[in-house]
């Protein structure tokens, strides 16, 4: 009998892309919810950080760097976002 003899190396390489394909269509719902809010709540001026913060009924804004937060702080930013 004649059998084929698979390396290990050889059936790692027949895994690699289709793998490769799982993990790039998975890749945009593994975020997380801190970076999201991170993108998506940051401003230019402290007067949009601020009205901001009204509309997610959370008070004051802090700074990140160059730009603005809404909330007084982080973890009020993401207790009133996990609100909404």
């Amino acid at each position: 009998m004649n059998q084929r003899h698979t390396s290990p190396r050889s059936r790692c390489r027949r895994w690699a892309l289709p793998a490769a394909l799982a993990a790039a269509a998975f890749a945009p719902f593994l975020h997380t919810a801190p970076a999201e809010a991170h993108m998506k709540g940051m401003f230019k001026t402290k007067q949009e950080a601020e009205q901001r913060a009204a509309e997610l009924k959370c008070k004051g804004a802090f700074a990140m760097g160059s730009l603005w937060m809404p909330c007084s702080n982080e973890q009020d930013l993401h207790k009133a976002l996990q609100k909404q």
